[in-house]
């Protein structure tokens, strides 16, 4: 404690010549409660801020030196040599200045005075014949106290004097968190009893209630078996409705009642526990028997869920034990001291129960895991292919233990130079992506329907279940344009040709037409080459895949009744494709 009270002052003391302060450090003194504050302000508006929370008996300050008693030590602090601490009589001490100037200190406990020696830097001591008459207690430049009825006076050299506040009228209010609930803390409160070497804990909450923004400066327990741990450190800033939390653990190491004062600034509560002899309480592992403290938790192990748990606990000597939590059982064995913990459920995550002996809890914890998931595969029923709806199925490597699903996904990569296909989903539901249920028992999935799709690229399929999955891809291959349907017609003086088709490539660059006469002869003017690259580039800018329709219109001059057929030949970056002769209707 002393270490953090060096800390703690050393840069209040080095502040004190900063006349640019708007609040500046004026003084320190002992409030008679333990606790060292320094004096801010100005007369009529003076704080009293906590800087040293506890174990400070008497203290005074001139302006340049501090000095303040502990319950052994003298310490003596000033600006240009930082702190010392000297070893001095137990209980408080009084400045008692000499004749010529020179400090010394009263000892009421050994009835002597003590001054430092120059030389060794440590107290020389005195008998003194009778017990001196106080010194005026100072407490800043200027300034010294006058003490009466619970009240301290900031008396000034002019004959003014003012209220210094100690007692903090709390904008904050102290609360014990119950789970989720808040439950204001009254004068006392008790934790739940720990048995020697054990211990028990409880959670705070510091909510300020004001409007305005409150600094905690004291977070402390008088020395005995309760401390604070997970908390925050003072200074701690708490705006209006905000809160700050820390805990409070009870570890007594013998029976009996305890008792011992919770500081929060001014707010005082105390803190009851109690401690009695009891069995201890053992849990069987691997290694040996585990001995448990209450209120820690006691992890089981993990387990599969529907799987069965047991582990083995003995009390010493024999006392009442029961189990509660959902999954938790204990039975009685034989041996009087020997108890049979088991535990089993159809749930996945972490469960928690609690194991009471005597009046003492000892929470437990099981981690539930899943069936590992089955290794899924994949049966194609159909051969893949451009333009096609295959269908599929999702295997399983084994029975599904309970119902589980699957996520179902498929990604198109295509080839350099190409966009993205829409039309490639999963049919139904026109996605890329969808879920795949089995039911307990189940081997496989129902039907699953894959549209590919017309651009030329690689279709990634994966299914996932659990940390399990499986992929496979199909290749669409660049190719010749393959049209699926094609149709001549005639009427009056017009031709008509209509084809319907795709291009994995998208690039058709050339169609050409050949008419042939019911004489077998090739029409006039023979071979008709027509460049449609410009016209298809516009085309497949709008629209997704290679998909496309074509009808071509060609007049004809004299009878049109000796057409017989036509051929159509269309040609893309892969190669050409002929829809071969067709005859008119």
């Amino acid at each position: 404690m002393q270490t953090r009270a060096l800390l703690s002052l050393v840069p209040l003391l080095l502040c004190l010549p900063a006349a640019a302060q708007d609040r500046p450090v004026r003084g320190y003194f002992a409030d008679g409660r333990g606790a060292l504050r320094a004096l801010v302000g100005a007369p009529g508006a003076w704080e009293a801020p906590v800087v040293i929370p506890e174990d400070v008996l008497s203290a005074g300050f001139d302006g340049r030196l501090l000095w303040y008693k502990t319950p052994s030590q003298l310490v003596l602090c000033s600006t240009q040599d930082g702190c010392r601490f000297l070893t001095a009589p137990e209980g408080p001490a009084f400045l008692h200045p000499d004749r010529d100037g020179a400090l010394s200190w009263y000892f009421p406990a050994i009835r002597q005075v003590a001054s430092i020696d120059p030389e060794s830097q440590i107290l020389q001591y005195s008998d003194i014949d009778d017990e001196p008459e106080p010194e005026p207690e100072r407490i800043g430049p200027g300034l010294r106290a006058a003490r009466g009825n619970g009240t301290l006076l900031a008396l000034c050299d002019d004959g003014f004097s003012s209220l210094v506040p100690l007692a903090e009228v709390p904008s904050f209010q102290l609360l014990f968190r119950d789970d989720t609930k808040e439950v204001p803390v009254a004068e006392s409160f008790r934790l739940p009893p720990a048995a020697p070497g054990e211990s028990s804990t409880a959670r705070f909450r510091v909510r300020n209630i004001g409007s305005i923004a409150v600094v905690i400066t004291r977070l402390s327990i008088d020395p005995g078996p309760f401390k604070t741990f997970d908390q925050f450190f003072p200074p701690r800033t708490i705006a209006p409705g905000e809160f700050a939390d820390f805990s409070v653990r009870f570890a007594p190491d013998a029976p009996g009642e305890y008792a011992r004062t919770l500081h929060v600034n001014d707010l005082k509560v105390t803190l009851l526990g109690s401690s009695t002899a009891a069995s201890s309480v053992e849990l069987e592992t691997p290694s040996g028997w585990l001995w448990l403290k209450a209120g820690e938790k006691v992890s089981l192990g993990a387990v599969e869920r529907r799987s069965l748990l047991t582990r083995r606990i003995r009390i010493t000597p024999p006392a009442p034990a029961a189990v509660t939590g959902e999954g938790f059982r204990l039975q009685p064995t034989p041996d009087p001291s020997i108890f049979e913990l088991t535990f089993q459920l159809d749930r996945v995550g972490p469960a928690r129960g609690s194991l009471t002996v005597e009046a003492r809890s000892f929470p437990l914890e099981v981690l539930v895991n899943d069936f590992p998931p089955p290794t899924p595969s994949f049966v194609w029923m159909d051969t893949a292919g451009p333009a096609k709806q295959i269908k599929f199925r999702v295997n399983l490597a084994e029975a599904a233990r309970a119902a589980v699903t699957g996520t179902l996904t498929v990604t198109f990569t295509p080839d350099s130079g190409l966009p993205d296909d829409t039309a490639i989903m999963l049919l139904p539901i026109s996605a890329r992506s969808q879920p795949v249920s089995f039911a307990e028992g189940a081997v496989e999935s129902g039907d699953l329907v894959l549209q590919t799709g017309s651009t030329a690229g690689l279709i990634r399929v994966r299914v996932v279940i659990g940390s399990k999955s499986a992929e496979e891809s199909i290749r669409i291959s660049p190719m010749p344009v393959v049209l699926s349907q094609a149709k001549a017609s005639i009427a009056s003086a017009n031709a008509q040709v209509t084809l319907t088709g795709f291009d994995t490539t998208r690039s058709a660059s050339k169609v050409s037409f050949t008419f042939y006469l019911k004489s077998g002869q090739p029409a006039a003017p023979g071979r008709i080459d027509v460049d449609v690259k410009s016209a298809f580039a516009d085309y497949y800018a709008t629209v997704s895949g290679g998909v496309f329709g074509l009808r071509a219109h060609f007049p004809v001059s004299g009878s049109h009744t000796e057409l017989d057929s036509v051929e159509v030949e269309i040609v893309n970056a892969s190669g050409a494709a002929s829809a071969g002769r067709l005859r008119f209707e």
